[in-house]
């Protein structure tokens, strides 16, 4: 069947349904509490050059009322392809399970191909939303936040093969929200048992308040309310795996090229990380332990791996590589971390504890616990480098941006940097093989155990 608008098409589909969209701009779709199912997907893909088919905020101003391109509530088993979204009055694409309504997470949606670029808010922004895959897109000139910002308690995320660069804060965010986990789930609490909570108020819930998700829980269980198991708002987002990115030109209001907070069990791996404002890597915990007034974070970072990235910043304007807010037992080896400040790695609040930290080539590294540094086994002759020996182990290091605009879609720019190492850089062959992903950031095999992100050397 043929449909004048792509809302029309999404209205008839059906599990397992493929929409072809035609060339050509059009408004975006509303898609509420409708899903595909496993293994029969609803599938979204522009037909044509890329480019051709354009989804546009501000090429419908009757869209005022919904400030995102692609719109998702409750509606599961998606797949969106080779689409350019722009000009989002919020964000391009937005997927929400809208717990504290439902009850529910939104689950398994696969973003690929996509040009999200030069919208308000967000590239992409997922909320109470797991199993997500983001691959092989680009998300640029996000004028307020983020390139895309998965969040809300969201778990089993994949994120490869995309580009961030020039959002105005971090270029690809995941933040748990454990304080909005909170009032998500005293709201759903709230619905689910007729208005009683157990004594706990608003007032009792979230930012200010010393009682907590615990609490919340014990409410819902003294019920007897259905297990949710792992749907359910709890302020932690696990298994995450960010790899084979490149991010740059990203965090001019603030906020690291990739931003943590409250993250477990993931993985930053093989990806490029040059010229952003606000560092490489940070973990956080969303401001939770000074909120509550605690003196240890349960929803710092928890089990994190940063391997094989190189991380370059001349600036110097924020630490590299922060780990903070509690990040405790995280994996750093084989990284390159070039940044002419004291704290180019940094490691505070408690985030020493079971910390293993190897095979990495880093400025210098700040740290609240004494008796660390001695514990590290980095060869000396990989630390305290002059910035200009640091840049001259590549092939051509710059800072021009990595794509480049070219009508609807984007180019790769011929004038980006090259950070290949050099054949005779002593970070080739460095690194710790124990620890190599599988691939570099090109998606090519190790042949020898480089420190960084690239495979080889020229």
């Amino acid at each position: 069947a043929a449909f004048e608008t792509i809302q029309a098409a999404w209205e008839a589909s059906a599990p397992g349904d493929l929409i072809i969209i035609m060339p050509g701009e059009y408004r975006g779709v509303q898609a509420e509490e409708k899903s595909g199912a496993d293994g029969a997907y609803i599938h979204f893909k522009a037909w044509g050059e890329p480019g051709s088919v354009v989804v546009s905020g501000t090429a419908f101003p009757e869209k005022d009322w919904l400030r995102d391109d692609f719109y998702f509530i409750d509606a599961s088993y998606y797949i969106i392809e080779g689409i350019a979204f722009r000009d989002a009055p919020r964000a391009g694409l937005f997927f929400s399970g809208y717990f504290a309504g439902t009850g529910r997470f939104m689950t398994h949606i696969v973003v690929m191909n996509v040009y999200s670029h030069d919208n308000f808010r967000w590239g992409m922004h997922s909320t109470a939303t797991s199993y997500v895959v983001v691959q092989d897109s680009v998300f640029t000139n996000s004028a307020d936040e983020h390139g895309a910002y998965l969040s809300g308690s969201g778990d089993y995320m994949l994120v490869r093969r995309n580009v961030f660069q020039g959002n105005n804060s971090s270029g690809f965010q995941m933040n748990a929200d454990p304080l909005s986990a909170e009032e998500a789930f005293f709201e759903w609490l709230g619905q689910a048992t007729g208005g009683d909570t157990c004594g706990l108020s608003e007032d009792d819930i979230g930012w200010g308040s010393r009682a907590g998700w615990d609490d919340i829980k014990a409410c819902y269980d003294r019920h007897g309310l259905p297990d949710l198991g792992p749907y359910i708002e709890d302020g932690i987002g696990e298994h995450i795996i960010v790899e084979q990115n490149v991010f740059t030109g990203n965090g001019a209001a603030g906020g690291a090229a990739v931003n943590l907070a409250s993250v477990r069990d993931a993985a930053i791996r093989s990806n490029l990380i040059y010229g952003n404002a606000a560092g490489a890597v940070a973990c956080w915990d969303d401001s939770y332990r000074d909120t509550k007034g605690l003196d240890v974070s349960p929803y710092g970072c928890r089990r994190l791996e940063v391997l094989n990235n190189t991380m370059v910043d001349t600036e110097g304007s924020r630490t590299a590589l922060a780990l903070n807010g509690d990040a405790g037992d995280a994996v750093v080896v084989n990284n390159i971390i070039v940044c002419p400040r004291d704290d180019a790695y940094e490691v505070l609040d408690t985030s020493s504890r079971g910390l293993v930290s190897h095979h990495n080539y880093y400025y210098q590294m700040w740290v609240d616990d004494p008796g660390l540094a001695a514990q590290l086994d980095d060869d000396p002759a990989l630390t305290g480098f002059a910035i200009d020996a640091a840049l001259a182990n590549f092939a051509a290091p710059g800072f021009e941006p990595w794509v480049l605009p070219d009508g609807e879609w984007y180019r790769l720019n011929p004038a980006r940097p090259d950070y290949h190492l050099l054949a005779g850089s002593p970070l080739a062959g460095a690194g710790d093989p124990a620890y190599l992903p599988a691939l570099d950031v090109t998606g090519a095999p190790w042949p020898a155990a480089n420190i960084g992100a690239f495979a080889g050397a020229e």
